[in-house]
């Protein structure tokens, strides 16, 4: 094994929850939640706005550049411009454990599962790979698959019972690169998406990569394997 004492891991909804914190206190940015994105108003080559409906009915957003960063679903919201993006979902389930103390201290990793100590007790362990298209659903399947890998890892889970378990979806991307970069037939549309099982992981680059395109700044990285335009299984088609 290796032993690597920089490695570390976050809580992606206290994350979540730090940014939007963060995004508040700028007066120059604004959050809509709860908002199912229904259409995109377009002109020619351009997207106009982003027509969404809400809780008080439709609602209209416009901006001089806009960016589709929807994670699996991307690839349906593209669909509604035009644009054939392939990002397929990708189901995930994890299990949680609970105790006093995490057995553990550090990361284990092994064929591809893994258990993740936190400092509150608790221990994750994930996690499944399963095409199932947009089924979020939990099943018995995983539960058992992921218990007997948990046991594996960590042999004092024998007989430890799960607290709960969840499933997610990640969103592929058909070669395993992400989609950074205006998407084809369009002067103002662009996507960041398709990170798959490492958004955490390669957000900062890839929102630094995509800001250093639309403010058309020197990129941090060469940006030609990430741009849609000539990557398979990305077309504009009639609409």
């Amino acid at each position: 094994g290796l032993w690597m004492p920089d490695v570390a891991n976050i809580r992606n909804p206290r994350l979540g929850q730090a940014l939007v914190a963060d995004l508040l206190a700028r007066s120059s940015v604004s959050i809509h939640e709860h908002c199912r994105v229904a259409q995109f108003a377009v002109t020619g080559r351009r997207v106009d706005s982003v027509i969404a409906q809400t809780a008080d009915g439709e609602a209209r957003y416009t901006a001089s550049n806009i960016v589709l960063c929807a994670g699996a679903w991307s690839g349906q919201l593209a669909e509604l411009t035009g644009v054939d993006l392939t990002v397929e979902p990708v189901k995930g389930q994890m299990l949680l454990y609970r105790f006093e103390q995490a057995p553990v201290k550090s990361i284990v990793l092994t064929q591809g599962r893994y258990a993740i100590p936190r400092r509150d007790g608790h221990l994750l362990v994930g996690s499944t790979l399963e095409y199932q298209q947009f089924d979020k659903s939990p099943t018995d399947a995983a539960r058992a698959s992921l218990m007997e890998s948990a046991q594996k890892l960590l042999p004092l889970l024998k007989g430890a019972v799960p607290v709960t378990q969840w499933a997610g979806l990640r969103p592929a991307a058909p070669d395993g690169v992400p989609f950074i970069g205006k998407l084809p037939g369009y002067e103002n549309f662009y996507v960041n998406a398709g990170q798959f099982r490492n958004g955490l992981v390669l957000a900062p680059a890839s929102a630094r990569l995509l800001a250093d395109i639309l403010l058309q700044r020197q990129p941090i990285v060469d940006p030609t394997p990430y741009l849609p335009g000539d990557r398979q299984g990305l077309q504009k088609t009639d609409l």
